[in-house]
């Protein structure tokens, strides 16, 4: 079977319908000011993994374009910083949110197994009484 690269009529690269998993050992190529588990499998890809396909690109350089042309550098550099503390800040909030899960859940199991043996001993005392 041909790779979607090696084939000229096929629109670009073909992506999976999931992104590609954050501890993948292909995310080799990190993204300024983010953690380094948001690194792409491609030195200018998408967080998901994948390459930008060949609309996006176009897109992708039409904006940068647009950028270039009407904010300097300075600009483009504080708007940068100020949406990867965004992104920071919306990562630490998941991940705390996550933390808080896992504290529910070990309550849960606590509880879960104090009824059982609770459930237990009744149980023997039902049959032996």
């Amino acid at each position: 079977m041909d790779s979607p690269h090696s084939n000229p009529q096929s629109p670009g690269p073909v992506h999976s319908p999931t992104p590609i998993p954050l501890d993948s050992p292909l995310r080799t190529h990190p993204k300024r000011n983010l953690p380094s588990n948001l690194s792409s499998t491609y030195p200018h890809g998408l967080l998901s993994g994948h390459p930008r396909t060949p609309s996006q690109q176009v897109s992708f350089d039409a904006r940068k374009q647009e950028i270039l042309n009407t904010m300097t550098a300075e600009q483009i550099e504080k708007s940068y910083l100020e949406v990867t503390e965004k992104v920071k800040g919306v990562l630490e909030e998941e991940e705390r949110k996550g933390r808080e899960v896992d504290e529910k859940i070990e309550a849960l199991k606590m509880e879960r197994d104090v009824e059982r043996r609770v459930y237990e001993r009744f149980k023997g005392k039902k049959a032996g009484g």
